[in-house]
């Protein structure tokens, strides 16, 4: 269930991810953004876990017995009961899952209307909601 006034919430983690100064692995990173945005929406916090590097996260990722970013994605949708939805019923708030070639092999990020926005390690990038491959329902 999304909490009162979600939306402002949820638009001041955006406005922050946007104003902090550098990339950082679990601190200001694809996850670490969209667990935020989760927490703001829902006042939730759906993933504890600590890394501070690229290796540190796919370790992470090994420990809790996943094949990829997806796979974990998948586990923590399932635990909180976040529904996978069409891409073209994403709304605000909504996660998406981006197939890419970089590190993850894929990253998340937090619809913003027709768009997704993700934070990347090289900056913020915004992509069209229908590039996505995934995406769950955050109530």
């Amino acid at each position: 269930m999304r909490v009162e006034n979600w939306e402002s919430k949820l638009e001041q983690v955006i406005e922050d991810t946007k104003n902090k100064p550098e990339f950082k692995y679990g601190k200001n990173d694809c996850v670490s953004f969209v667990r935020d945005c989760v927490e703001a929406i829902t006042g939730k916090n759906v993933f504890e876990k600590k890394w501070k590097s690229l290796k540190d996260g796919k370790e992470l990722i090994k420990n809790l017995k996943k094949k990829d970013l997806l796979d974990m994605c998948l586990q923590i949708a399932k635990e909180n009961n976040f529904e996978e939805i069409s891409i073209n019923k994403a709304q605000r708030g909504d996660v998406l899952y981006y197939k890419d070639e970089y590190d993850w092999d894929g990253t998340v990020g937090v619809c913003i209307g027709d768009k997704t926005m993700f934070n990347w390690k090289k900056a913020i990038m915004v992509i069209n909601n229908n590039k996505c491959s995934k995406c769950w329902r955050i109530e």
